[in-house]
């Protein structure tokens, strides 16, 4: 477990570098980003659609009147984790869950 705890950290920690990168180079290039993140998401989203050859088919007008993904997440884990109902049923993604809440909060200094 151990092994493959570290392999996941170091994608979790990956994933965080690349995303800051990303997030990093859009609000130095588009200012309307800064003041909102429902533009900051769609235009991560927007841009790695591309870089994979795909088109985002979501025009902003109707994507901003979406719940933030930040939101979502947390009412699901309000749901799953305070009230202790819809649990995952892959046990995998219990352990996932936890390992990546314990790099986060370390990476992010929250403890």
């Amino acid at each position: 477990m151990g092994g493959k705890a570290f392999g996941y950290e170091r994608k979790v920690s990956e994933e965080i570098e690349t995303t800051e990168e990303l997030v990093r180079g859009i609000l130095k290039q588009d200012i309307r980003c800064r003041n909102s993140d429902k533009k900051l998401v769609w235009s991560v989203l927007n841009i790695i659609a591309k870089r994979n050859g795909y088109k985002l088919y979501i025009p902003f007008e109707l994507f901003e009147k979406y719940p933030a993904y930040e939101t979502i997440s947390r009412v699901r884990r309000k749901i799953q984790n305070n009230q202790g109902l819809y649990l995952p049923t892959d046990p995998q993604v219990l352990i996932k869950r936890g390992l990546k809440e314990k790099h986060f909060r370390k990476e992010f200094r929250y403890d």
